[in-house]
């Protein structure tokens, strides 16, 4: 880009041409008024930032500068134009109360250039109906900054410009209530107006903002919080490497469950002869007593000594929590290696990504998405699989959208319709289970049709020969069969990934929680090897992380057999070097995953548990299986933020502080960016961080893991583990996220993976198989359920269910089904039915919904009123142990 030479405001500066003037005045700290400018698009129509370039007054924030612009931005013209402008805008402007007036950017302006503010009227006429946000017509000057939020930036499609002359105006899928509107409650439009038009309903203004990373999925979005005496009391989204000032309605309303007085604020120390279980309705203090730290610690560290001595360290297990710092996790998985002996360690991926990273990690290096979030938007092609990611993954699914709107060929592929339909060229809904028929199906067609990258797969890879043979089975004509979707759709969703390149595919849990999850997953990189569509701007395999730092929780290390950075425990090499960092012996064995730990306790064989912000009862498969291992234990701690369902079996609680905003430390993101998350305010009553309690219990076990501060254990993770080995807690406030590996100090990190070939030497073509229905179970169990989650609940909703905004706009605990199945069933909309798996049974209301087809159910486990995963059984993956949350098979029986 060449560079130009301009002077500011009597100043020579140099400066990129193209580059626009409020851009290169911000640059060299020239503040320049602005009311409709809207980071990274084109809108310039209030002309507030007008400034004088060679006489003319031109608006700053979409002229370009040139080489020997003469620029004066508070010259007397500019200065009198802009106060012109004001008094238009604020004739007719006025607004309902003081904390709207303090949001109002008009009347800031006013102030500072000698005018009256706009007033306060407060019988305004406004509406109210959304449930956190509050719309004042009277304070619109038609900016059109929350209709380019909406439906530009976020692509909601909710706000318009409606109307005609004077009755030009700002509305909601074209006039209607806000509330009743399609509105997704992302609060774009809040955190865009400058006038305070919109904005949150009982807003009050902070004595400090802070900014962080979101508590919940693995977007990794960046939030600003506001804080009032000690609370948090608002959320804005911030502009980071991923969001760019985007949220959702988790991210702008889901915090008040830090403010929540149900939080745990002491140790709990189950009182002698009360047996374990759940609380079913009784007072907390007639189970547990509270304690001292001293004393809890204690208690713990006796009982993993006492344990070791009779049973050896392969009867302890722990299970840590992905919504915990990477430095927590990191010293979680240290701790249980070191301190307690034992490999019986994991994280929540087991449950959901892990056939991503196994079949990613074997075939291509590394367990990770390969390219950035942001290069969707260099696509030509997106294949999204499996993903209702315009609930899932939000802000994600804006670019998504963006891109499909410029241009992009867009192919949903799911077994239910999903809202991001709406922007795709093709949908494919298929049968449950059938992704690998699909995917190997169209690999064959690519084949036969001569479409794929002879020189990438002969430079790249291997294994193709034994792969090509192993697809003959996978014609057009049996594709169609099994999987429902017509032989045309396929051949031409083939063509557009094959040819409109580069072509990205992204996919979440739709096909991973699956017995055959790793097939799924590898089908989808046969089809990105095939096509060399790998390495490459725009191109690359997506796996979009559900929770905020299950990739940090793999990365170091917590999983058995991997040490961090992907390094392996049973390597002689790897174990001498780890045991001389760490001054330690490292276990003699690969542990067991939670899923195996959760049964070899409910067999005896595992005594001990340490579960860590995981609510197994209601997030494993098999509930009442996971009630029984936990009441068998012979001791069982559980720390959390709350008293989940899991904790009413501990025998020991510990109160931990909210990684995201009563710690400081790192999460990593789905397109591997680590992160700062900074503590906002101090957690409530003796709560501490999850990495201090597993410090000082090592401590009283006799080993020192040398941890004073969550830097102290970035500079562990920096040292034993080379992708991390250019990281620090003070190059990532100075330069912000980083994609890892940054195995240098003077490594910038790694936008896109296997640039430059793949650590492994060559990527791997692996053969996958399908197996076909079991005609029994088909007919002992005729529907196929789903469990997924909503936009407005996360996880277990054990941080969701206390936002009051959050329960309003919730959809609630219902099972979804086709109306011609209720019909046949003689289901009534809302009747509450029996739903009937090999694991077990749970009551259920069902709803009519038309974007479930025939023979499919869905439901969340989100509400404990409906325990979903009750109904799972424990068929695990056989490389991941996996349960198959996407393939339980039930039948329905009325309820009398």
């Amino acid at each position: 880009m060449d560079m130009v030479k301009v002077i500011l405001n009597g100043k020579e500066v140099e400066t990129f041409e193209g580059e626009t003037i409020l851009n290169l005045a911000r640059r060299y700290g020239v503040e320049i008024p602005t009311l409709c400018y809207y980071e990274g698009f084109v809108n310039g129509s209030c002309r507030i930032c007008v400034v004088e370039v060679n006489g003319r007054l031109i608006p700053s924030c979409i002229t370009k500068v040139s080489d020997g612009m003469r620029i004066e931005t508070e010259s007397a013209r500019a200065t009198e134009a802009r106060k012109t402008l004001l008094r238009l805008l604020l004739k007719n402007h006025n607004h309902r109360s003081k904390e709207e007036q303090m949001r109002c950017r008009i009347c800031d302006y006013a102030v500072k250039y000698g005018l009256e503010p706009a007033p306060v009227i407060s019988d305004t006429k406004v509406d109210d109906t959304h449930p956190a946000i509050i719309f004042n017509p009277s304070a619109c000057v038609m900016c059109r900054k929350c209709v380019i939020a909406c439906s530009i930036d976020q692509s909601n499609d909710v706000i318009a410009v409606i109307g005609r002359g004077s009755g030009t105006r700002v509305g909601f899928d074209l006039d209607a209530p806000m509330g009743v509107s399609s509105c997704v409650s992302c609060g774009a439009c809040v955190d865009a107006c400058p006038t305070g038009a919109l904005m949150e309903k009982d807003w009050v203004p902070a004595n400090k903002v802070i900014e962080t990373t979101c508590p919940y999925c693995g977007t990794g979005c960046q939030v600003e919080y506001g804080i009032r005496d000690g609370r948090v009391i608002w959320a804005r989204g911030s502009y980071g490497h991923v969001n760019e000032g985007k949220l959702c309605v988790k991210g702008k309303f889901g915090y008040q469950y830090v403010n929540s007085p149900e939080r745990l604020t002491k140790p709990l120390i189950r009182k002698p002869g009360v047996p374990k279980g759940p609380l079913n309705g009784r007072p907390i203090h007639e189970v547990f007593r509270e304690a001292t730290w001293e004393e809890a610690l204690d208690i713990i560290a006796s009982k993993i000594r006492e344990i070791l001595g009779k049973y050896g360290s392969t009867a302890i297990g722990g299970i840590m929590s992905d919504r915990s710092t990477n430095e927590s996790i990191y010293a979680f998985q240290k701790f249980m290696r070191c301190a307690v002996g034992t490999d019986s360690i994991d994280q929540s991926a087991t449950l959901c990504h892990e056939p991503s990273a196994w079949s990613l990690a074997t075939q291509l290096g590394y367990g990770a998405a390969t390219n950035p979030i942001r290069d969707a938007l260099n696509s030509r092609t997106i294949i999204v699989v499996g993903s209702n990611m315009n609930e899932t993954h939000p802000v994600i699914a804006a670019y998504v959208k963006r891109a499909a709107k410029q241009g992009a060929h867009l192919i949903v592929v799911n077994p239910i319709h999903t809202e991001l339909a709406r922007y795709a060229e093709y949908e494919l809904l298929l049968r449950p289970g059938t992704d690998v028929v699909l995917f190997s199906a169209m690999a064959k067609y690519i084949i036969d049709m001569g479409w794929y990258d002879r020189e990438f797969i002969s430079k790249h890879t291997e294994g193709f020969e034994d792969w090509i043979r192993s697809l003959d089975v996978f014609t057009l004509d049996f594709a169609e069969e099994v999987t429902g979707v017509p032989k045309e759709a396929i051949r031409e969703v083939a063509r557009l990934y094959a040819l409109e390149r580069p072509s990205m595919i992204m996919w979440t849990l739709g096909i991973t929680e699956h017995e055959n999850g790793t097939e799924n997953v590898s089908a989808l990189i046969n089809l990105a090897l095939l096509t060399g569509n790998v390495g490459k701007p725009g191109a690359g395999l997506m796996p979009l992380r559900g929770q905020n730092n299950v990739q940090g929780g793999a990365d170091v290390g917590c999983a058995p057999g991997r040490l961090p950075g992907y390094q392996p425990l049973m390597d002689p090499a790897v174990r001498r070097r780890f045991e001389d960092a760490w001054r330690c012996r490292l276990p003699s064995f690969v542990g067991f995953r939670s899923t195996e730990v959760i049964d070899m306790a409910r067999r005896g064989l595992i005594k001990m548990l340490y579960i860590v912000g995981e609510n197994s009862i209601r997030s494993h498969p098999d509930s009442k299986a996971v009630a029984e291992a936990l009441s068998k234990l012979e001791f069982l701690v559980v720390q959390d933020i709350f008293l989940t369902e899991t904790a009413e079996y501990a025998d020991v609680v510990l109160p931990a502080a909210s990684a995201a905003l009563e710690d400081y430390g790192t999460f990593t993101n789905t397109e591997r960016r680590l992160q700062l998350t900074r503590k906002v305010v101090d957690p409530p009553g003796d709560a501490r961080p999850d990495w201090w309690v597993f410090t000082e219990l090592a401590r009283r076990l006799g080993y020192d893991m040398g941890f004073r501060s969550s830097s102290d254990i970035m500079r562990d993770i920096a040292r034993v583990a080379p992708i991390f080995g250019g990281l620090s807690h003070e190059r990532l406030e100075r330069e912000g996220g980083l994609q890892w590996p940054v195995s240098s100090e003077s490594s910038s990190g790694t936008p896109i993976l296997y640039a430059d070939g793949f650590p492994r030497g060559r990527a791997r073509f692996r053969v996958v198989g399908w197996r076909d229905f079991d005609v029994v179970m088909e007919r002992l169990y005729p529907y196929s359920l789903i469990i997924g989650r909503e936009r407005a609940q996360y996880h277990t909703a054990t941080m969701t269910s206390r936002s009051p905004i959050l329960k309003v706009i919730w959809r609630g605990p219902v099972v979804e089904m086709n109306p011609e199945d209720m019909r046949t069933e003689g289901i009534e909309d809302g009747d509450v039915v029996k739903l009937v798996s090999p694991a077990g049974e749970v009551p259920a209301r069902v709803r009519a919904s038309s974007r479930v087809p025939r023979g499919v159910l869905f439901t969340t486990f989100h509400y404990p009123e409906l325990l979903a995963n009750a109904l799972v059984p424990a068929v695990l993956n056989p490389i991941t142990k996996t349960p198959a949350y996407k393939d339980t098979w039930v039948r329905i029986e009325k309820i009398k």
